[in-house]
C-alpha cells in the first residue's frame, strides 16, 4: 500500500462511507447481524457461502430485522443506481480490538458479494443469493490497519485466500489461525462457531492485539479495492500516437468558455473544468473525447455517477461513435455483453468505401491554417495585458486616461525598466500618488528644512510625541552649541592677542639690537675714520702691537663682529620672516656687515608692517599643530576640539537629524564655521516647526514609499499635471500594452465564412473517416487479443461457451492493449478503472473524469496515472466566493491541476433561481410546469420521515401523463433524508408486491427510470419530471419546527439545494410541509445562504404553481449579490465607451446606441435612414471575450445579428491605441461608405 495513503488511513476509514469496513456493529448503519434472522438461517448462510457454489436462501426475519433488511436493500439499490456497483455483501468473520484512540474496531476480515432482492409478496421474506460471478475479497482497510499497527504485511496471505474466488471453510479456519499467530491475537482462530456480533461494550473490553470473532454481518460495502491500487510505474514514456491528422476540432458546438477549457486541456497535462449545472461540462468532455478519437487517441471516460456515464454513452451513440465505446457499469453483469460485442466485431465485415484519406488531410490542414490565422488575431486582443483585463479592455482604459492626461510627460522622466507593470505594481504606485497628492496640496513643496530630521521621528513616533522630541532636542543642542561657539570666539581672540604680543616683543628685541649695532658702527667710523671700515684685520692686529689707537680700533671691530654674529645666530634660530644674513667674513668685513644690517632693517620693517595680517593668517591656521610652542596654547585648542566632538557625538546619538555631523576640519576657525552652520541648522529647524504638523504627515507617508514610487511622485511634482492619477495611468497602461503587444495582421474579410464552410465539409466526413481509420487498429487489437489469451481466441471463434470467462480480470490484465484498441472509448466508474487498468503502462492518451465532485483525493491521483492527460469536470454551486464547493477541487489544484471556470449556460431548468441575468427569464411554459403541494405533514425525527408527504407523492404518480410518443417520461423523486427515501421506496415496493391499483404504471415508470433518491444521490442524473419531498415539517401536535432542517442546511445543504434545482428538465412537483411563515423567514435570511436559497426556491415554485409570475420573479431578484456573481469575461465596456466618444462628432445624434446590458454587442450604430445598414462594433473582430473562442459560435452569433439587421464592424484595439483620432476618422468613413449603394461603393473604390 502507498505509504502516503497509510498516513491518511485513520481519517478515511472513519468517514461515514467506509465506516462499515472499520466498525461493523449495526449502530445506526445499514448492517444486520445474521444471527438475528429466524431459525438456523445464519448457519445455512455460512455453510452456503463457504461452500463456494451459487445458492439462494430466503431470509425470514422479525419485524425489526425485516425493516433493517429493507433499509439495506434500499441503500444498496440507491448506491447501485447512482454508483453502478452492487455493494450488498456479507462481512465474515470479524476482527475485534481497541485502536490507539480507545475506540472499538469490529472489522470484517472478508466480504462476500451477494444479492438481496425482495420477495414477490409481502410475506415471502428476502431472498439472498450468490451468483456465479460473485466472489469474496479481503478487507483492504483492515490489512492496511494491521500493517500500520503491527508492522505485518499480510496482503499476499489474504489475497491468496481469495485466489479461487472465496476461501473454503477449512481454508478460512487455517487462515485465521495463521493471522492469530502472526498478530498475536487472543484465543487463536479455532473452529467456526457462529456467534452474535459483540456489543459496543463487549468490543471495548477486547485486550491486547484483539481477537477473531465468528460473527457475520449483512450490509452495504462500497467498492474500496481501487483506493489501494498502486499507480503506474514511474516512467517518462508516453503512449505513442498514430499518424493521423492532429486537429483541434470536435463534433459538437461549443461556447467560448467551453472552447477556452478545451484549449487549456490540449495545452496542459491535467485540467479541471468546473461550472454550475447547464454550463455544458459533459458536452465539453464528449467534444474532447470525439476530437481525441478522430486524432487516433484512446480515451477513458470515468465518472463516479452512472447517470453521467449513460449520458455520455447516449451522446456518443448520437454522434455515430457508439461502436467505438462501451459502458462498463458492473463487470460481472456487463462482461457477457462486452464479450458478445467483441465477437461480433471479430466476425463483422466493415463496409467498403473510398476512404479519401488524402483529401481529408488536406481539408483538415486547411481548417487548421484558417483557425491559426483567427487564433492569432483573437489572442492578440484577448490576452491579458493588465491584471485580468484583456488587451482590448486595457486599451480602453488607456484611451480614457489620455483624454485627461497624456503619457508623454512621465515618459521623459521615468525609466520603465524600474517598474513592475502588473496589478500589484499599479496598486502600489496609485496609493503612493493618492496619498502624496493630498499631502502635497497641504504642504506645497517637496523641499523643507525639516527634511533633515531623522526618519525614525516620523516612522516610530506619533505626531505630538515627534514634535515634543524635536523641540526638546533642538533647544538642548542649540544651547550647548551657542556656549561652545562663545568659547571658540574667545579662544581664537585670545590666541590672536597672545600672538600679536609675542610678535611685538620679537620685533622690539631685534630692532633694538639692530639699532645698537648700527649706532656702534657709525660711532666707530666717526672716531677712527675710514680706516676702521677698510683696514684688514691682519693689518690692525700688526699695528695694534705698536699703536694704542689701532689696538682700540681692533677691539671695536671685534666687539662689532661679535654682536653681528650673535644677532645673526639668534635670528637664524627663530626667524619669523625671510632674510639671509651674509657671513661678512665672520663680521670682519665692515662693508658687508653694514649692508646686511641695512637689509635686515628693511626686512624687519617690512615684516612689522604686515604683522596684523600675519596674526590674522596665523589665527585662521590655528590648530594644535600650528600653535606657537612658546605661547603654550595647544592644550586650550585641544579642549576646543574635544568640546566640539562631544557636542557632535551627542547630536548624532540623540537621533535628531537623518545624516550624522562629523568634524573633519583641521583648523579651529573652520571648526567654528562648522559650529556656526550647525547652529544655523538648529535655528532653521526650530523656526520651521510651525509647519511640522503638515510636514509630519507628508514625511510619515513619504518615508514608507518605495524608491520607485518616490521617483514617480518627484516627476509628477516637477511636471505638475492637472490629474496626477490620469497622467500615471496613461504612462503605466501604455507600457502594459507595449509589453504585451503582438504584431498580428487582422484576418482577411471572409475568413470566418471560409472556416465555417470548410468545417461543414469536414463534419460530414469526419465520423466515417474516423471509423475507417480505427478499423485496421481494431483488427490489430483482435489479433493481439487472440495472441495474448487462448481462451479469448477460442471464444471469439465460438469454440467456447460464454461461462468460460469466469475470471474476467485476467482478460484485462493479459489483453489490456488489445482491448484498448478494440474499444478506444471505455466508460467506467473509478473503482472499475482502478481494478482494470492500474499497474500497467498508460493505455490511454486522455482520461476524462465527469462529476469530479464525487471523487476522493486517492481516486483522483489514481486516475491521473492512467493516461498521458487528464481532464476533470465538476459541478459548482455557481455562487460567488466558491460557496459550497467540494474540497476535492482545492486538492486537485494543490496537485498542479489547472482550473478553468465555465459560466455560459447551455441548458435551462424550470425555476432555477441561479440562472444568469444575461439569459432568458424564468417564464414557465404553463401552469403545469410547476406544482406546489401543501401537505403539512408531521415529521418523525427518529425515523427522519414524513409519512403524509410520502403517501401524497405516491398519489402524485397517478398524475403523470404519457408523452406524445405514448411513453412515460423519466421521473425522479428527491428526498431530503434517507429515511424519507426508504419510506417512499417501501410504499412503491408494497404496491408491486400486493399488485394493487397502479402497479402497472409504476412498473412502466421504473422501466423509464423512476428513481427515489436522497438529494446528494441526484448527481449525474436528470429527469423529465422531478417530484420533491420537502420532508421536514412540524414535530408532534405542538407544531414546533424540527431542528433537522437547520442541521441539513448547515451540513452541506447549500450544494445539495443547488444540485436539486438543476435535476428537472421539464416539470416540477413539490410536496411541502414547512409552514409558510418559516419559508418567508428563510427567504429573508441574511447570513445563511442555504436557508435563503431553499426558502426562495420553495416560494418561487409556489408562485409559479399559482401563476403569480411577478412574485416568482421577485424571489429571484431579491437574492443577494452572492447568488449572481459577475461575468468573469465581460465585454471591454470602457473600450467601447471611448470608441463611442471619438465617433460621436462624425455621426448624426442618436445613431450610436450604447447598452451595458448587451452581453454580445454593447455598442451599435443605427441606420441613418430606412433601408440602410445598421452595424454592431466588435473588439478585434470577435464577440467573445474568453481566453479562446469557438469560431462556429462566432459565425452563428454573427448570422443571428445579421438576421436582426446588423452588420459587423471591427474596431481594432491596436490601431486605436496608436492613434485614436485617426482610427475614429477611418471608422466613421467606413460606416459612411458601407451605407452607400453598392454601385457608389465600387465607384469610390
Amino acid at each position: 500500500m502507498d505509504s502516503q495513503f497509510e498516513d491518511k488511513l485513520p481519517g478515511l476509514w472513519q468517514k461515514e462511507k467506509w465506516k462499515a469496513y472499520r466498525n461493523a456493529l449495526p449502530l445506526g448503519q445499514p448492517l444486520l447481524d445474521i444471527t438475528t434472522l429466524d431459525g438456523d438461517f445464519a448457519f445455512r448462510l455460512a455453510e452456503q457461502v463457504l461452500g463456494g457454489l451459487p445458492f439462494q436462501l430466503t431470509a425470514k426475519a422479525p419485524f425489526e430485522q425485516a425493516r433493517r433488511l429493507q433499509a439495506i436493500y434500499f441503500e444498496s439499490r440507491a448506491f447501485e443506481r447512482s454508483r453502478g456497483a452492487h455493494p450488498f455483501g456479507l462481512g465474515f468473520p470479524l476482527y475485534v480490538a481497541i485502536d490507539d484512540n480507545g475506540e472499538a474496531v469490529a472489522s470484517p476480515v472478508f466480504i462476500w458479494g451477494l444479492t438481496l432482492e425482495p420477495g414477490a409478496k409481502p410475506g415471502d421474506g428476502w431472498p439472498i443469493s450468490r451468483r456465479p460471478f460473485q466472489q469474496a475479497d479481503y478487507n483492504h482497510f483492515l490489512a492496511a490497519y494491521w500493517r500500520r499497527v503491527f508492522g505485518q504485511d499480510l496482503t499476499s496471505v489474504l489475497a491468496d485466500a481469495c485466489s479461487e474466488g472465496a476461501p473454503s471453510a477449512a481454508g478460512l479456519v487455517g487462515l485465521c489461525d495463521q493471522l492469530s499467530e502472526a498478530l498475536g491475537l487472543e484465543g487463536g482462530g479455532g473452529q467456526i462457531a457462529l456467534s452474535p456480533i459483540p456489543t459496543q461494550q463487549q468490543a471495548l473490553m477486547s485486550a491486547g492485539a484483539g481477537r477473531i470473532v465468528w460473527a457475520g454481518v449483512l450490509g452495504v460495502f462500497p467498492p474500496h479495492q481501487h483506493l489501494f491500487a498502486g499507480l503506474k510505474p514511474d516512467t517518462d514514456d508516453e503512449l505513442s500516437e498514430p499518424s493521423m491528422p492532429m486537429h483541434s476540432f470536435g463534433l459538437l458546438p461549443l461556447g467560448p468558455d467551453q472552447a477556452s477549457a478545451a484549449a487549456l486541456a490540449r495545452q496542459q497535462g491535467h485540467v479541471l473544468a468546473v461550472g454550475p449545472a447547464g454550463t455544458g461540462k459533459t458536452q465539453l468532455a464528449i467534444n474532447l473525447l470525439a476530437n481525441a478519437l478522430s486524432n487516433g487517441q484512446r480515451c477513458l471516460f470515468v465518472s463516479p455517477r452512472v447517470g453521467a456515464l449513460r449520458q455520455a454513452q447516449q451522446k456518443l451513440e448520437q454522434l455515430g461513435l457508439g461502436r467505438l465505446s462501451f459502458l462498463l457499469r458492473d463487470v460481472n453483469l456487463d462482461m457477457p455483453l462486452f464479450l458478445e460485442i467483441l465477437r461480433s466485431t471479430a466476425t463483422a465485415k466493415e463496409a467498403g468505401g473510398e476512404p479519401g484519406g488524402e483529401d481529408f488531410r488536406i481539408l483538415v490542414s486547411r481548417l487548421e491554417r484558417l483557425k491559426e490565422k483567427l487564433d492569432a488575431s483573437y489572442h492578440a486582443s484577448r490576452k491579458t495585458a493588465f491584471g485580468a483585463d484583456s488587451w482590448a479592455a486595457t486599451a480602453g482604459r488607456y484611451l480614457k486616461s489620455i483624454r485627461r492626461e497624456g503619457k508623454e510627460a512621465l515618459a521623459t522622466q521615468l525609466n520603465a525598466q524600474d517598474y513592475r507593470f502588473d496589478e500589484a505594481g499599479y496598486e502600489e504606485m496609485s496609493q503612493a500618488i493618492a496619498s502624496c497628492q493630498r499631502l502635497f496640496d497641504k504642504s506645497g513643496t517637496l523641499r523643507s528644512p525639516l527634511n533633515n530630521l531623522h526618519q525614525g521621528i516620523f516612522l516610530r513616533m506619533e505626531k505630538e510625541e515627534a514634535l515634543a522630541f524635536v523641540q526638546e532636542k533642538t533647544a538642548a543642542m542649540l544651547e550647548r552649541a551657542l556656549r561652545l561657539q562663545q568659547w571658540y570666539v574667545n579662544r581664537i581672540n585670545t590666541y590672536s592677542d597672545l600672538l600679536s604680543s609675542h610678535y611685538e616683543q620679537y620685533y622690539q628685541g631685534l630692532a633694538r639690537r639692530l639699532s645698537n649695532l648700527q649706532d656702534e658702527l657709525s660711532e666707530h667710523q666717526g672716531r677712527f675714520g675710514q680706516a676702521y671700515a677698510t683696514a684688514g684685520m691682519g693689518r690692525l692686529r700688526f699695528r695694534s702691537v705698536f699703536s694704542g689707537k689701532y689696538r682700540e680700533m681692533l677691539d671695536a671691530r671685534q666687539q662689532l663682529a661679535t654682536g653681528y654674529a650673535r644677532l645673526r645666530a639668534d635670528f637664524t634660530l627663530n626667524p619669523y620672516f625671510d632674510f639671509a644674513f651674509g657671513d661678512a667674513d665672520s663680521g670682519a668685513d665692515m662693508a658687508e656687515v653694514k649692508a646686511n644690517l641695512a637689509g635686515f632693517q628693511l626686512a624687519l620693517q617690512n615684516w612689522y608692517g604686515g604683522l596684523r595680517d600675519a596674526v590674522q593668517e596665523e589665527a585662521q591656521r590655528l590648530s594644535p599643530k600650528t600653535t606657537l610652542p612658546v605661547l603654550n596654547f595647544s592644550a586650550q585648542v585641544a579642549e576646543l576640539e574635544s568640546g566640539l566632538e562631544g557636542l557632535l557625538t551627542q547630536l548624532n546619538e540623540c537621533g535628531l537629524y537623518h545624516l550624522p555631523v562629523h568634524n573633519k576640519m583641521l583648523t579651529i576657525p573652520r571648526q567654528q564655521r562648522l559650529l556656526d552652520e550647525l547652529i544655523e541648522q538648529l535655528e532653521i529647524t526650530r523656526r520651521s516647526l510651525a509647519e511640522f504638523d503638515d510636514f509630519y504627515e507628508w514625511q510619515h507617508n513619504w518615508l514608507q514609499l518605495a524608491e520607485q514610487a518616490r521617483r514617480l511622485v518627484r516627476a509628477l511634482i516637477k511636471l505638475r499635471p492637472q490629474d496626477w492619477q490620469a497622467a500615471f495611468d496613461s504612462w503605466f497602461l501604455d507600457n502594459c500594452l507595449r509589453q504585451q503587444y503582438e504584431a498580428v495582421l487582422p484576418p482577411e474579410e471572409g475568413t470566418l465564412d471560409k472556416l465555417e464552410a470548410a468545417y461543414e465539409r469536414m463534419s460530414e466526413r469526419v465520423v466515417p473517416r474516423l471509423l475507417q481509420e480505427w478499423q485496421p487498429r481494431r483488427e490489430e487489437g483482435l489479433r493481439q487479443l487472440r495472441r495474448s489469451s487462448k481462451e479469448a481466441g477460442q471464444w471469439l471463434a465460438s469454440k467456447r461457451p460464454p461461462e468460460a470467462f469466469k475470471e474476467w480480470r485476467a482478460l484485462f490484465t493479459e489483453s489490456a492493449e488489445g482491448l484498448a484498441q478494440l474499444m478506444p472509448a471505455m466508460l467506467v466508474t473509478p473503482h472499475l478503472a482502478g481494478a482494470l487498468f492500474v499497474g500497467a503502462a498508460p493505455l490511454f492518451s486522455l482520461v476524462l473524469v465527469d462529476e469530479a465532485a464525487g471523487l476522493l483525493p486517492e481516486e483522483a491521483k489514481m486516475l491521473m496515472g492512467l493516461g498521458n492527460k487528464t481532464a476533470f469536470f465538476g459541478l459548482t454551486t455557481g455562487l460567488a466566493g466558491e460557496a459550497g464547493e467540494p474540497e476535492i477541487y482545492r486538492t486537485l489544484e494543490a496537485m498542479g491541476v489547472q482550473r478553468f471556470g465555465l459560466y455560459q449556460e447551455h441548458q435551462q431548468f424550470p425555476l432555477h433561481l441561479l440562472q444568469r441575468k444575461g439569459f432568458p427569464a424564468l417564464q414557465p411554459d404553463g401552469p403545469g410546469q410547476a406544482s406546489f403541494e401543501a401537505v403539512d405533514g408531521l415529521y418523525d425525527e427518529q425515523a427522519e420521515t414524513n409519512s403524509e408527504e410520502a403517501l401524497h407523492i405516491i398519489s402524485l404518480l397517478n398524475r403523470i401523463e404519457k408523452t406524445p410518443q405514448r411513453t412515460y417520461p423519466s421521473v425522479g423523486i428527491a428526498c431530503f433524508t434517507k429515511g424519507q427515501r426508504d419510506l417512499i421506496s417501501a410504499y412503491l415496493l408494497d404496491i408491486k408486491q400486493r399488485r394493487t391499483t397502479g402497479v402497472e404504471m409504476i412498473q412502466q415508470l421504473e422501466r423509464n427510470g423512476l428513481a427515489v433518491l436522497q438529494l446528494e444521490e441526484l448527481a449525474g442524473l436528470h429527469f423529465d419530471i422531478l417530484i420533491i419531498s420537502g420532508t421536514f415539517g412540524a414535530v408532534g401536535l405542538q407544531g414546533a419546527m424540527t431542528g433537522h432542517l437547520q442541521r441539513f442546511l448547515e451540513d452541506g445543504g447549500l450544494a445539495q439545494i443547488t444540485l436539486l434545482m438543476s435535476r428537472a428538465d421539464k416539470q416540477l412537483f413539490l410536496a411541502n410541509s414547512i409552514p409558510e411563515d418559516i419559508l418567508q423567514r428563510m427567504a429573508q435570511a441574511q447570513d445563511d445562504k442555504a436557508a435563503r436559497l431553499l426558502g426562495a426556491y420553495f416560494l418561487a415554485i409556489r408562485a409559479a404553481s399559482r401563476s403569480q409570475w411577478a412574485e416568482m420573479y421577485r424571489m429571484k431578484e431579491q437574492l443577494p449579490e452572492w447568488a449572481s456573481p459577475p461575468d468573469p469575461y465581460p465585454q471591454p465596456l470602457v473600450f467601447f465607451e471611448e470608441v463611442e466618444q471619438h465617433l460621436r462628432p462624425y455621426l448624426e445624434p442618436g445613431r450610436l446606441k450604447w447598452s451595458r446590458q448587451d452581453a454580445l454587442a454593447p455598442l451599435r450604430v443605427q441606420a441613418a435612414s430606412e433601408g440602410q445598414a445598421s452595424f454592431y462594433l466588435t473588439a478585434g473582430g470577435f464577440l467573445a471575450q474568453t481566453p479562446a473562442t469557438d469560431y462556429r459560435w462566432e459565425y452563428e452569433q454573427q448570422q443571428e445579428l445579421e438576421k436582426q439587421g446588423y452588420l459587423p464592424l471591427p474596431a481594432w484595439p491596436a490601431e486605436w491605441w496608436r492613434s485614436p483620432e485617426r482610427e475614429a476618422k477611418r471608422l466613421a468613413s467606413l460606416i459612411i461608405r458601407r451605407e452607400m449603394p453598392k454601385a457608389a461603393q465600387e465607384e469610390e473604390e
